[in-house]
């Protein structure tokens, strides 16, 4: 091989080396950004805009469209509370609701309802206590909904094994009934102090192994909102940020978004974080807005 031929070969892969970088720059670009971005959804609970739906100044039917326009937030909860009495087991009103969702580019990814109650004296009572919110699996399923949140009211004081026992007797018909419409139940914290214990609710989903049941934890109704949410994350499907108040710059005062943010960015989180404002300082559209930003602000860079 002559000095000549060299010197070609050599520019020849210089010149493809700069032609593949060149190429993969983009890419590599596009594919850093598609990472950043793969973080949790920002989602938004109805019940922040209940002062809105109790002056009349917003309609539950334009509830969708008024969340894409103002927060620019598609996935979105409802809450039976602010809609009018006699549409709140309208069957009728929920598929309006669905169609208007749908023509809004929302998703009504959640259903609240109420506590399943598991202080019943019986098995026979206990397995009875969730059947009053089968109407909200029914509901969640003419909205498309994957999840119905709920309450756990267990029998306080006594044994935790007793009772994981009797919570999951009260808990397995309604979550069977809701695996075969295609739903998921949510237990989020509160309703009994047992409830309010990350760790217990992380026992009792873990000892309960089932399908369709899982959980949300909710900053502000744990007894201790950080170790909490830690216990809780590894069988969780949705998350509920809630809010009061914020400082100048732009922080909770009640609670470190910095800690539980981090925390749930530590296991990669990539779900929903539904915003439930509950301040009364701050309009609801301005409470919203304030816990978006931070938020925002925690992602993952």
């Amino acid at each position: 091989m002559n000095k000549i031929t060299r010197i070609r070969q050599t520019f020849t892969g210089l010149l493809l080396g700069v032609m593949i970088t060149g190429a993969s720059v983009p890419a590599l670009a596009a594919e850093e950004k598609k990472q950043k971005q793969e973080s949790y959804t920002i989602g938004l609970s109805m019940y922040s805009l209940r002062h809105l739906f109790k002056d009349g100044s917003l309609k539950p039917l334009d509830y969708p469209a008024f969340a894409k326009k103002t927060f620019g937030i598609t996935e979105i909860d409802i809450w039976d509370g602010g809609f009018p009495v006699d549409k709140r087991n309208d069957l009728n009103f929920y598929k309006e609701l669905k169609k208007r969702s749908d023509a809004a580019g929302t998703n009504i990814f959640l259903v609240m309802a109420g506590a399943v109650d598991a202080t019943g004296e019986t098995a026979e009572e206990r397995k009875k206590g969730g059947d009053a919110f089968r109407q909200y699996v029914d509901h969640a399923e003419i909205l498309g909904s994957k999840f119905v949140r709920v309450f756990l009211k267990a029998p306080d004081g006594g044994k935790r094994k007793v009772a994981i026992t009797n919570s999951i007797e009260a808990l397995t018909p309604l979550a069977d009934y809701a695996k075969q419409k295609g739903v998921m139940l949510v237990i989020e914290p509160g309703a009994s102090t047992w409830a309010r214990n990350g760790h217990f609710l992380a026992a009792l989903a873990r000892t309960m192994k089932h399908p369709a049941c899982r959980l949300m934890p909710d900053f502000g109704k744990l007894s201790d909102p950080y170790c909490g949410t830690v216990a809780m994350l590894p069988y969780s499907e949705s998350v509920s940020a809630k809010s009061w108040g914020f400082n100048e710059e732009g922080d909770e005062k009640s609670l470190s978004y910095f800690r539980l943010i981090r925390s749930i960015n530590d296991v990669e989180y990539k779900k929903i974080i539904s915003i439930e404002y509950e301040g009364e300082k701050m309009s609801p559209v301005e409470g919203v807005k304030a816990t978006q930003k931070l938020l925002e602000r925690h992602r993952p860079e």
